[in-house]
């Protein structure tokens, strides 16, 4: 039996407590023996019955960063004894970006005769100065495998590498079916937030910085608006390295006050359902990504979706069949489509659609199966 360690350190303190507890369990539903290796305040989504080490202690906080980075590598050597002792003999790493703690782990993980897979979820971070090139060319290439999801992220890494093409596999992002909270009844979600229960309610959902695009919804939103005054627009979520006195410019310069109703804070695990219950359509207008939790998690709540036609969407979404797409960074289509849908009386056959994806190609059984073909392969490796 093969014996995989996902090393993944942010776990809930970050929102990867979905993704990592959907990932472990397709993989013991297919008969791979893994441990999930986190931080002490992580836990496992839904109902499932993870084998979970917390070797990282007090690695979040307000802390100096020099002290919070001795606490790390000293649960990177709690990590890999803890997994030299269960005879486990791969290790997979998941990383938006490769900086000195990133580089160092894989480093560590090979000196422990671990071999290594790095999931790579972003190809660049979306922040400056988080990765390094010179560390992140030497991680990549100390790994036996490259994951990535979806031919844009395959394509981009190619290009900004010299890595082999057949040392990168495709394997998408799965759903969240069976990890989060079952949807509430729509009435009931409004009245928790204070919505008028008959307002067609869009959300925008998520951290609140310059690549999401909020400022395109929100001038989108005010032509709409202008001519269909029953449109209500929700935006939850933390601003991140942004300001949002641009974003409320834009609702002044509308007069959206009254139809924008405005969550601008970090929003808790137990209030989502609340709000994905209440939307009737999600909206994610943004101007670059190679993935998108907040897709998936929507369309697993059972909501129809509009989004930027990037590749990284278009990977999910057929426009019509499964979701909705406009021109990426084009308020004119932007407009035209929020219109378009809730005109368009086909928005029931498009989240059945939807659901099907989620409970098919998306499904984190179907994701384990190919991760463990992956681990196989590895296994072999001398």
């Amino acid at each position: 039996m093969v014996k995989v360690a996902i090393i993944e350190p942010v776990g809930s303190h970050g929102g990867m407590d979905y993704y990592d507890t959907g990932l472990c369990a397709g993989l013991q539903e297919n008969g791979i023996d893994v441990s999930w290796y986190t931080s002490d305040i992580s836990s496992a989504r839904g109902s499932y019955n993870i084998n979970i080490v917390k070797t990282f202690s007090n690695i979040w906080g307000k802390d100096p960063s020099w002290k919070r980075g001795l606490r790390y590598v000293a649960g990177l050597f709690k990590t890999y004894i803890d997994a030299k002792k269960r005879k486990i003999d791969i290790a997979h790493f998941h990383f938006f970006h490769v900086g000195i703690m990133e580089f160092l782990s894989v480093l560590l993980a090979r000196l422990f005769a671990l071999k290594v897979i790095i999931t790579v979820h972003d190809v660049e971070a979306f922040k400056a100065g988080l990765t390094s090139d010179s560390l992140r060319s030497i991680a990549y290439k100390l790994a036996a495998k490259i994951i990535v999801h979806n031919e844009i992220s395959k394509k981009e890494l190619l290009q900004s590498s010299d890595l082999n093409p057949e040392k990168i596999t495709i394997i998408p992002h799965g759903s969240y079916n069976g990890l989060i909270d079952a949807p509430v009844n729509k009435a009931e979600a409004r009245a928790k937030l204070g919505l008028a229960e008959t307002a067609k309610t869009i959300l925008f959902f998520g951290q609140i910085k310059e690549v999401k695009g909020l400022d395109l919804l929100l001038e989108a939103f005010g032509k709409s608006n202008a001519e269909n005054q029953s449109l209500v627009l929700v935006i939850a979520g933390k601003v991140w390295k942004d300001d949002f006195a641009k974003y409320q410019k834009i609702i002044d310069q509308y007069q959206m006050s009254e139809s924008c109703k405005l969550f601008i804070r970090y929003i808790p695990d137990s209030e989502l359902t609340y709000f994905y219950s209440a939307a009737d359509l999600v909206v994610l207008p943004y101007r670059k990504i190679y993935q998108s939790g907040v897709l998936l998690m929507s369309m697993s709540f059972g909501r129809p979706v509009l989004a930027s036609n990037l590749p990284g969407m278009t990977a999910i979404i057929k426009h019509g069949e499964n979701g909705y797409l406009f021109e990426s960074e084009n308020t004119h289509d932007l407009a035209k489509q929020l219109d378009s849908i809730f005109n368009s009386g086909n928005i029931d056959a498009v989240i059945d659609n939807a659901t099907r994806d989620m409970n098919g190609k998306f499904n984190w059984n179907t994701i384990g199966k190919t991760t463990g073909s992956v681990y196989e392969e590895v296994s072999n490796y001398r």
